[in-house]
């Protein structure tokens, strides 16, 4: 009896699976090659569009460096012109011009030669003997090198013009205080201003400030005091009571 052979795989439904699985794996491979294809083309359109973009805006720009080149050279030949038919016009603005240069530069100079000077009291001395209470400042602001305070005075170094302003702060039951401002130099002495002010005659009210101020020429070398003509004076120390300034003009 002749044996039979027998095959334990099947064969037609697995033979067809494999198909459609190449087929499947083969239409990827197509769209991501055309995929692929179309971005370099975009790439490419977008590229040139920018190159072509480019070459316009450059010549818009020599069109305009051209067209400004005329309007620069009209602009010149013009004022060159109105210069000639009226030469007292360029004149003035010249002489405008220069005088403008010159204010800017003597600006800086007085700025630079300008001396401020603020002083604040740190003690007092009283001398019986002269009836009469001295300050004795110190710098509570100072700028450039024309006013020094040295104890009671403040001594000039730069010739010119100042503002001088002094305030005192009493607290005194006297009917009367003041201070007066004064000048010693060139061998001689004077009175360059002076304040009184009434008092109350309650201690607990004899408050009163004095202020004067005035402009002066002073000179070089000359020392300035501020003096209360009375002796054993009582008066505020405080920096916003009581103090003395200067400003060169």
């Amino acid at each position: 009896m002749p044996a039979s052979s027998f095959s334990l795989s099947p064969k037609g439904p697995l033979d067809n699976m494999g198909g459609t699985v190449r087929e499947s794996a083969l239409s990827v491979a197509l769209w991501l090659s055309w995929g692929a294809a179309l971005g370099a083309v975009a790439c490419a359109i977008a590229l040139l569009t920018q190159q072509t973009e480019l070459r316009n805006l450059r010549r818009e720009v020599s069109q305009l460096q051209r067209s400004a080149a005329p309007s620069q050279k009209g602009e010149g030949s013009l004022w060159q012109s109105l210069g000639e038919q009226r030469p007292d016009v360029l004149e003035a603005w010249e002489n405008g011009a220069r005088w403008r240069r010159k204010r800017a530069v003597l600006t800086q100079k007085r700025k630079k030669r300008s001396s401020v000077l603020h002083l604040v009291p740190i003690n007092v001395t009283s001398k019986e003997d002269s009836d009469v209470t001295e300050v004795t400042w110190q710098p509570a602001l100072r700028r450039g090198r024309g006013l020094e305070a040295q104890g009671c005075v403040v001594r000039v170094w730069d010739t010119g013009v100042y503002l001088l302003y002094s305030q005192v702060l009493f607290h005194d039951v006297t009917f009367t205080m003041g201070q007066v401002v004064s000048r010693e130099g060139q061998g001689r002495r004077e009175t360059l201003f002076r304040c009184i002010r009434s008092m109350p005659s309650d201690p607990d009210r004899a408050y009163n400030s004095c202020y004067s101020a005035g402009v002066f020429h002073l000179h070089q070398g000359d020392t300035l005091s501020v003096v209360i003509p009375r002796a054993k004076a009582k008066l505020s120390l405080s920096p916003h009571g009581t103090f003395l300034g200067l400003v060169k003009l």
